[in-house]
């Protein structure tokens, strides 16, 4: 129920920023029906361009994997990645959902397939998953996966923003234009700082109890309600982040595969944004898109309209226009590139989850009888 409602009100999101943006003339729906009928070649390649960096994110995330010493099928984890990527456009809110599938699948769902041993199976999976070693793997093989993704990004930001502002900055015309990039380049650099800062943070015992001091001071402070719930979850993922980045750091010299593929993201990333713009006949120098990959998708992890539609382009608009460039152009690329990216990688996404559904069904299955194990364990708790 609460995913239907975050659904409705994502989508109702969506619709009023696509509305904003066609009543000021930001976006040019003539124009995007018409690079998807005079560029079908275009179109074709920035799709192909979507399903690639897709299968970067896999050979990014299996090279996690083998670093962390976790077993498992190639085909399993394209698989995960495809699907969970699939369905995590289209699905607000359910990233509790999506991960359950996304490791089913990575750890080889098949031991699900024997109905008749099923009680079996749930409980070596049960004891599997539940092991600390395993589980602490799998957190920061997830957590790294992005920390890695985005350090890479907000490195290509920070050299191309800083050659772009030492080259407006020269121009006494542009001073104003200088002074805005001036904050986008701070920004950039401050949050390359703080990522960089992690690992030592994470191994500090003097952060964490001062991390620690403030959770006791807040959880004081906000005894009960809806805040000490917030405040209770946000300082156990603050602490599950730190846990993980501790137990990833001691092999920082064996991620030079995870880095490489996600330089290959990026260039590959921007590369579809770049196309897009052509393909509308308003083309983004792809230095620009360089700088500012980084920004764009730290936003686009924010709940601004399906699959960022609506949100994603009115922060597409102001982060390009410090760079000198068009919202009509910003806006209209990011909105091509986002469709043909919900189209190409949710086809491949649906073919993965029918190869695989009788894996996903057995998944769900026992993901289900685990719930009723658990509730009834509480109701036993209950009654005693």
């Amino acid at each position: 129920m609460k995913t239907l409602i975050k659904f409705i009100v994502l989508f109702l999101f969506s619709v009023i920023a696509i509305y904003f943006l066609l009543h000021q003339k930001i976006i040019d729906i003539n124009a995007l029906k018409n690079a998807f009928n005079t560029n079908k070649s275009l179109i074709l390649l920035i799709a192909i361009i979507q399903i690639s960096v897709c299968l970067f994110m896999t050979l990014r995330y299996f090279s996690l994997l083998k670093i962390f010493k976790i077993k498992t099928d190639f085909q399993n984890v394209l698989a995960a990645t495809f699907v969970s990527n699939g369905i995590g456009q289209w699905m607000p809110g359910s990233m509790a959902f999506i991960e359950v599938i996304r490791i089913g699948l990575m750890l080889g769902a098949d031991k699900h397939l024997n109905q008749k041993n099923l009680d079996k199976k749930e409980i070596e999976i049960k004891e599997n998953l539940a092991e600390l070693a395993l589980k602490s793997k799998l957190a920061a093989v997830s957590i790294i996966d992005r920390l890695i993704g985005i350090l890479v990004m907000l490195g290509f930001g920070l050299i191309v923003s800083s050659f772009v502002y030492f080259q407006i900055s020269s121009n006494l015309n542009m001073i104003d234009k200088a002074n805005s990039l001036k904050g986008f380049l701070v920004l950039t650099l401050l949050l390359f700082i703080a990522i960089i800062m992690l690992p030592f943070l994470s191994k500090s015992k003097v952060f964490r109890k001062i991390l620690s001091r403030f959770e006791r001071l807040f959880l004081a402070l906000f005894k009960k309600g809806f805040l000490n719930k917030i405040i209770r979850k946000l300082f156990h993922e603050i602490n599950s982040l730190l846990d993980a980045i501790v137990l990833g750091s001691s092999k920082l010299y064996l991620f030079w595969k995870p880095f490489f593929y996600s330089i290959m993201c990026v260039l590959l990333s921007c590369l579809g944004l770049y196309l897009s713009s052509i393909a509308l006949s308003n083309k983004i120098p792809f230095e620009v898109i360089l700088a500012t990959i980084s920004i764009l998708s730290i936003a686009s992890l924010l709940p601004i309209g399906i699959a960022g539609v609506g949100g994603m382009q009115i922060i597409a608009a102001i982060v390009f226009s410090l760079f000198l460039i068009s919202p009509q152009a910003a806006s209209s690329s990011q909105l091509l590139q986002t469709s043909v990216n919900l189209l190409a990688v949710s086809a491949v996404g649906i073919l993965f989850a029918r190869l695989s559904a009788k894996q996903i069904r057995a998944i769900l299955l026992s993901r289900k009888n685990q719930q009723l194990i658990d509730g009834k364990k509480t109701s036993d708790i209950t009654d005693v």
